[in-house]
C-alpha cells in the first residue's frame, strides 16, 4: 500500500483486514510499515547528519540515502515474513516508487498487488497534523509540512505499472466517506481474492 502520508494507508489496511476476514480468509494478516525503520534511524542520528528537526514539528530527511536503507529494509522485513499461510501489507509513502521497487526482490514484486491510496496533497496534510493530535502508537507521528511539500507534493505513481511486474489499483480516499470508501475496497478484496 502506497500514497502519501495522510492518503489513509492505515485506515485501509484495517478496512481490507475486516473485508478479508469477512470472506472467511483464515491465515494470518501482517503489516509492515517502514516508520519504525525510520524513527530507529532518528533515534540513533543523535548528531542530525542524517534529518533535522523542521519548523513547526516533524523532521527533515537530510541524506538521501535515507530512502534506499528504508526500502531495503522493508524488503528484507517481507522476505522474512513471506508465508504461504500469511498475506502481508507492506505501507510505505515515498515521491520515487520505483527507486524504492528497485530494492525489493523480484519475485515479491510479482507476488504482489500494488495498492496506491489516492488523495490529494492539501487533504493528507490536514489528516497528518489531525493524527499527530488524536492518534496513539504506530500512526501518531507527524510527517513536517517542509517534508510533505518536498518529498510527497509530486508522486511518479502513474509511471508504475510500466515498470513494475505487478498490477496497480488506485483507490480514491478524498473524502471521509468510509462507506464510499468501503465499497472500493470491496472490489479491492476481490481482486486480492482472485490473485491469491
Amino acid at each position: 500500500m502506497i500514497g502519501r502520508p495522510g492518503c489513509g494507508k492505515s485506515i485501509v489496511y484495517r478496512i481490507l483486514e475486516e473485508e478479508l476476514r469477512a470472506r472467511g480468509y483464515e491465515g494470518e494478516i501482517k503489516r509492515i510499515d517502514d516508520f519504525p525503520f525510520l524513527k530507529h534511524i532518528f533515534d540513533t542520528d543523535v548528531e542530525y547528519k542524517r534529518h533535522r528537526p523542521a519548523p513547526g514539528g516533524g523532521v527533515k530527511i537530510t541524506d538521501d540515502t535515507v530512502w534506499d536503507e528504508l526500502s531495503k529494509a522493508l524488503n528484507q522485513e517481507a522476505l522474512k515474513l513471506q508465508s504461504p499461510s500469511r498475506l502481508l501489507f507492506i505501507e510505505f509513502s515515498r515521491d520515487d516508487y520505483r527507486r524504492v521497487f528497485k530494492h525489493f526482490d523480484s519475485e515479491l514484486i510479482r507476488n504482489s498487488l500494488i495498492i496506491y491510496i489516492d488523495c490529494p496533497w492539501n487533504v493528507c496534510w490536514e489528516r497528518n497534523v489531525r493524527r499527530a493530535k488524536l492518534e496513539k502508537g504506530l500512526d501518531a507521528h507527524l510527517v513536517s509540512k517542509e517534508e510533505m511539500e518536498i518529498t510527497y507534493k509530486h508522486d511518479d505513481h502513474e509511471e508504475l505499472s510500466k515498470h513494475i511486474e505487478a498490477p496497480v489499483l488506485v483507490v480514491r480516499n478524498d473524502l471521509d466517506d468510509f462507506e464510499k470508501l468501503g465499497e472500493e475496497l470491496e472490489k479491492v478484496a476481490d481482486k486480492i481474492y482472485k490473485f491469491g
